[in-house]
C-alpha cells in the first residue's frame, strides 16, 4: 500500500460518498470527474494508490471501488484506533454539531464538548460529558484529545486556537470567519461558506 497523502485522503473519502449514492455498476473516470470537478488525471492517480486495479475505458467496478478505499482507511488504523476529539464553542453551531451523527462510522470519538458558559452547560443534555474552558488543558491532555472543531465566536477564535495548540491538539476543524495563524505542522481545516465558494472559484 502505497503513503496516500492528505488531500487524496479527502478527495477518496469524498469518493467513497459519491459511490455510495450510484446505482451504477461501473464509473469512469470521465464520470467521476463530472460528478466532482476534479481532473481525470488527479482521480486515477488517487486511486492508484489503492490496491484496486486502475479503470481502462469501461471503467472502475463501483462496489470493488468503494471496498479498496475503505479497506485502504482501515488499514490505516480507522477501525482498529479511535482517535478522539472535543468541539470548543457550543453556541447554536456547536450545539448542532454535538448533536449531529456525524461521527458514526469514522475513526474519530467525540470526547467532550467545552463552553465558556458554565451555566449552559450545566443545563445542556448531551451524550458527550460537557466542561468549561477553564479546565481545557487538562481534560484535553487527560481524555488524550488529538483534534478540535472550533465553533467560538470570531473574536475568540485566534486565542482559543492558540490555546488547543499549546495543550497538544494537532488539528482544528475551523468554523469560524478567522484565517487562524498557527504553525505549519498543525493542520486547518476552515469550514466556512465564503471560503469554500472562494476556492470554487480559483479552480
Amino acid at each position: 500500500m502505497k503513503k496516500i497523502s492528505y488531500p487524496s485522503k479527502k478527495r477518496l473519502l469524498i469518493l467513497e460518498k459519491i459511490l455510495s449514492q450510484s446505482a451504477k455498476k461501473r464509473i469512469t473516470s470521465v464520470e467521476l470527474s463530472a460528478l466532482t470537478g476534479w481532473g481525470e488525471a488527479t482521480i486515477r492517480r488517487d486511486i492508484s494508490n489503492l490496491e484496486c486495479h486502475n479503470g481502462l475505458s469501461n471503467g472502475y467496478e463501483v462496489g470493488a471501488l468503494r471496498e479498496a478505499i475503505n479497506q485502504a482507511f482501515q488499514i490505516e488504523g480507522t477501525e482498529a484506533e479511535k482517535h478522539p476529539c472535543c468541539i470548543v464553542g457550543l453556541g447554536k453551531l456547536g450545539e448542532a454539531l454535538l448533536e449531529s451523527s456525524v461521527f458514526e462510522g469514522s475513526p474519530f470519538e467525540l470526547v467532550a464538548g467545552f463552553d465558556t458558559n458554565v451555566n449552559k452547560i450545566e443545563i445542556m443534555k448531551s451524550a458527550v460529558p460537557l466542561f468549561a474552558t477553564l479546565d481545557l488543558e487538562r481534560k484535553i491532555r487527560s481524555l488524550k484529545i488529538e483534534y478540535a472543531i472550533l465553533a467560538v465566536p470570531d473574536e475568540k477564535a485566534q486565542f482559543m486556537a492558540d490555546r488547543l495548540v499549546s495543550y497538544g491538539i494537532k488539528g482544528i476543524v475551523n468554523y469560524t470567519n478567522v484565517i487562524l495563524k498557527l504553525p505549519k505542522e498543525i493542520c486547518v481545516e476552515n469550514v466556512n461558506t465564503v471560503f469554500i465558494l472562494t476556492g470554487m472559484m480559483t479552480r
